[in-house]
C-alpha cells in the first residue's frame, strides 16, 4: 500500500466520521425543533421587571405559570421594552426576549412541582428581581 493510498483511506475515514456526526446532529436538531401538533400555545411577555403569561383560553397570569404534567407547550415569547432572556433552568428552556420580534420555544413538563423562572439577560436596575415560578400540576383528566 503506497503512501498515496494511505492518505485516501484516511480522507475517506474522516469524511465518513463527519457525515455520521452531521446526520446525528441533524436528527437531534430536528427533534428539538419539531413541536408536537397538539402543543398548547402560551404567550410569554417579558418586561421590566416581571413576566406575564397568556394561555390559549385567554387566562392570564403574572410571574406564576401553571401548566399540566405531560402536556406539550409552545411558547410565543414577546419583549415589551428591553432585551430579556426567558429561562426555566430545570427544563432547559432558554430563549432571548427581543422587543419587536417573536421567539419560540417548547417543552413538555414531565414532573410536578414548582420550578424557578428567571431572566438571564441584564435588563436594568431591578433585573435581579425579575423572577417567576412555574407550577406543574398533575393532569386530573
Amino acid at each position: 500500500m503506497g503512501h498515496d493510498t494511505a492518505e485516501w483511506v484516511f480522507v475517506g475515514i474522516v469524511i465518513a466520521i463527519l457525515f455520521y456526526v452531521g446526520v446525528d446532529s441533524w436528527i437531534v436538531q430536528k427533534e428539538v425543533e419539531e413541536v408536537p401538533a397538539d402543543a398548547e400555545i402560551v404567550k410569554v411577555y417579558g418586561q421590566q421587571w416581571f413576566w406575564s403569561f397568556e394561555h390559549a383560553d385567554g387566562t392570564k397570569e403574572v410571574n406564576t405559570l401553571h401548566l399540566k404534567q405531560g402536556h406539550a407547550y409552545k411558547f410565543e415569547i414577546y419583549g415589551k421594552d428591553v432585551m430579556h432572556s426567558f429561562n426555566i433552568p430545570d427544563y432547559v428552556v432558554f430563549e432571548d426576549v427581543v422587543p419587536g420580534h417573536v421567539n419560540h420555544a417548547w417543552f413538555s413538563p414531565d414532573q410536578t412541582g414548582t420550578f424557578p423562572i428567571q431572566c438571564r439577560e441584564y435588563c436594568g436596575l431591578l433585573h435581579y428581581n425579575m423572577r417567576g415560578e412555574l407550577v406543574v400540576e398533575a393532569d386530573k383528566t
